[in-house]
């Protein structure tokens, strides 16, 4: 993996610590998933109840970008991490697509997604469906 969770859980207070004026009461999570090949990690903002949930997800094809897979992970969080600063300092206004979207730093190609959800309702709906089934 590309980071350690001792490593994961200093990204994590670090967001929390830098963006604490904007993120009102939710909060960051990180997860990764890396292969001999690439690298996805997925940095999610969301409120205790999952009424507010953004999963951010980025992807680096690190070996093909000529990256070891920590300097591919590392240029992914800094895009993600820059990302969620524009998004949050816009009050929200700037979204990324459903499906992937290419970016290019330091002359790597990259890829973001996201979509902001409401889990608590989703969740709730499926109860609701699922007892009107029985």
């Amino acid at each position: 993996m590309p980071f350690q969770e001792n490593q994961i859980v200093e990204i994590e207070s670090s967001l929390q610590r830098k963006y604490a004026a904007f993120i009102k009461g939710r909060r960051f999570t990180l997860e990764t998933v890396a292969d001999a090949q690439s690298v996805t990690l997925g940095l999610i903002l969301k409120s205790d109840d999952e009424s507010f949930y953004y999963p951010v997800q980025g992807r680096i094809a690190w070996r093909e970008e000529g990256l070891s897979l920590e300097k591919g992970a590392d240029l992914l969080l800094d895009l993600m991490d820059s990302y969620f600063q524009e998004y949050l300092v816009s009050g929200g206004e700037t979204l990324l697509p459903l499906d992937w979207q290419d970016f290019e730093v330091n002359d790597h190609k990259m890829q973001l997604r996201g979509q902001i959800q409401n889990l608590m309702l989703e969740k709730l709906g499926d109860k609701i469906l699922a007892s009107t089934q029985e």
